[in-house]
C-alpha cells in the first residue's frame, strides 16, 4: 500500500484517480471480497479499466502479485455477478481451429476481392458497428504453416489470434529457426493459450485450454517457442494453472527473441545489410512478465546497417492489452497517442514489436495518421534479410 506503483500505472497517469491505480484497485478488491462494496457501474469501471500490464509488479518492493489479484477479482465478478462473460462468437473463435482456418480464408477473400474497400467507403461498417474492429484488420495471409528443418526439435506455438492475423510472423519464425539448425514442428491439437479467458474471469475455461495445450505439447521438444509475448507470458505461468505438468511445460517455454539470441551464440547467420531507422517497441508482457525487453534489440543487431532506437517510455503500455483495445477504446487510444507522438518525433521507417495485439493497435493508429511506418515483428525483419542474403 506504499504507492510506489502509482507513477508507473498507465491508467492512473491519465486519470489521476486513485481508484485507477494498483493501490486503489486493491482497495476496491478488498471491499468487494469483504462485501463492504456493492458491484455497481463505478466498481466495474475501475476494475475493468485495468490493463493487466503488470508494470506495478516490476516496481513493487513487496512483490505483490497484482496480476493474480486482478484475475481473481474478475473471476468473482464473472462467476458471482455474471460480469464479463464474453460473446459466443469470441468463444467459438478461441475454441475451434476449423473456424479460425475458415475465418482466415474468408478475411483474405474480403481483402483481395475488393469488398474491404467497398465496405470502408460505403459507410456500412459504421452502420453495423464494426468500423473500429475492422480498422485493426491486417493484411491476411493464407500461407500454410508446415513443419520444416533438421536437427534438434522445437515446437512452435501458434495461438488463436496469431494463427489468423499473424501468419507472416509464424512463417518467419520457421525460416529463422531452420536456418539456425532446428527442426520446427507445429502440434496440431494446440489452441488458445487461455489468457483471454483468464483475464475475463473465465478461470475454468482457461484451465481447460491449459490442459489441452499440455496434452498437445507432450513431445520431446528442446523448447516450445512463442512469437507473441502476450501468449508467452501466459504460457510461462502455466505452473499456476496446470500443476506439475504445467510447471514442466513452463520450463520449456521460450520467447522467440530470447531463443534466437541464445542460438546465435553457437551459429551466426549470414544476413543481408539494411540501411533503415528502426524503432523498437517493448510490449508489457515481454518487459514485465518475460523480462526480455532487451532481446529484440539483440536480435536486430545481427542485421548490419540498421539504426536502432528504443521507443521512449517503453515500460508504459500502448493500450492494446489483448481485447482491451476493443472493450476500453477511449483509454486504449489515449495511451496509443503517446506512442504515436514519439513516432512522429523519431520518424522511423520501421517499428518492431513482439506482440500481435500491440502490432494491430499501433498499426491502426499509424495508418490512420498516414505516418508511413511499417510495423513488423523483429523475427520477420530478420527473416526478410536472411532470405535476401541467399537470393
Amino acid at each position: 500500500m506504499c504507492g510506489m506503483c502509482l507513477p508507473h500505472c498507465p491508467t492512473y497517469g491519465k486519470t489521476r484517480n486513485e481508484a485507477d491505480s494498483p493501490r486503489g484497485r486493491i482497495s476496491l478488491m478488498q471491499g468487494l471480497n469483504s462485501g463492504r462494496l456493492a458491484v455497481d457501474d463505478h466498481l466495474l469501471q475501475h476494475l475493468d479499466g485495468c490493463l493487466t500490464c503488470r508494470a506495478c509488479e516490476s516496481i513493487c518492493p513487496s512483490g505483490v502479485p497484482y496480476g493474480e489479484l486482478i484475475d481473481a477479482a474478475r473471476q468473482v465478478l464473472a462467476e458471482d455477478h455474471g460480469h464479463g462473460s464474453g460473446t459466443r462468437l469470441g468463444k467459438a473463435f478461441i475454441d475451434s481451429r476449423p473456424l479460425r482456418q475458415a475465418a482466415t480464408h474468408a478475411l483474405r477473400f474480403y481483402q483481395a476481392s475488393g469488398l474491404q474497400a467497398l465496405a470502408r467507403h460505403s459507410g456500412l461498417l459504421g452502420i453495423t458497428g464494426l468500423e473500429r474492429r475492422e480498422r485493426f484488420l491486417p493484411a491476411i495471409s493464407t500461407r500454410r504453416l508446415r513443419p520444416a528443418g533438421d536437427g534438434p526439435r522445437v515446437a512452435l506455438f501458434t495461438g488463436c489470434a496469431g494463427e489468423v492475423f499473424d501468419r507472416q510472423t509464424l512463417a518467419s519464425a520457421i525460416t529463422v529457426l531452420t536456418a539456425l539448425g532446428y527442426r520446427v514442428e507445429i502440434p496440431e491439437r494446440q489452441g488458445c493459450c487461455g489468457a483471454i479467458d483468464l483475464h475475463a474471469g473465465r478461470a475454468d475455461r482457461a484451465r481447460a485450454l491449459v490442459g489441452e495445450n499440455l496434452a498437445a505439447f507432450e513431445g520431446d521438444y528442446e523448447a516450445i517457442v512463442s512469437t507473441a509475448s502476450g501468449c508467452g507470458a501466459m504460457l510461462a505461468e502455466y505452473s499456476r494453472h496446470g500443476g506439475e505438468a504445467g510447471r514442466a511445460f513452463a520450463e520449456r517455454i521460450v520467447d522467440i527473441n530470447r531463443f534466437i539470441v541464445k542460438a546465435l551464440e553457437d551459429r551466426p547467420l549470414d544476413v543481408r545489410p539494411l540501411s533503415r531507422r528502426v524503432a523498437i517497441h517493448a510490449p508489457c508482457s515481454l518487459t514485465h512478465v518475460l523480462k526480455g525487453a532487451g532481446d529484440p534489440r539483440r536480435v536486430l543487431e545481427t542485421i548490419p546497417g540498421l539504426e536502432l532506437v528504443d521507443l521512449p517510455d517503453n515500460a508504459r503500455c500502448c493500450g492494446a492489452a489483448g481485447s482491451y483495445m476493443l472493450s476500453q477504446p477511449e483509454m486504449a487510444d489515449a495511451l496509443r497517442e503517446d506512442k504515436l507522438a514519439h513516432l512522429r518525433t523519431l520518424r522511423p521507417e520501421i517499428l518492431v514489436t513482439s506482440n500481435i495485439g500491440c502490432a494491430l493497435h499501433l498499426r491502426a493508429g499509424i495508418e490512420a495518421e498516414g505516418l508511413g511506418i511499417e510495423v513488423l515483428h523483429p523475427v520477420t525483419l530478420l527473416a526478410r534479410q536472411l532470405e535476401r542474403a541467399h537470393t
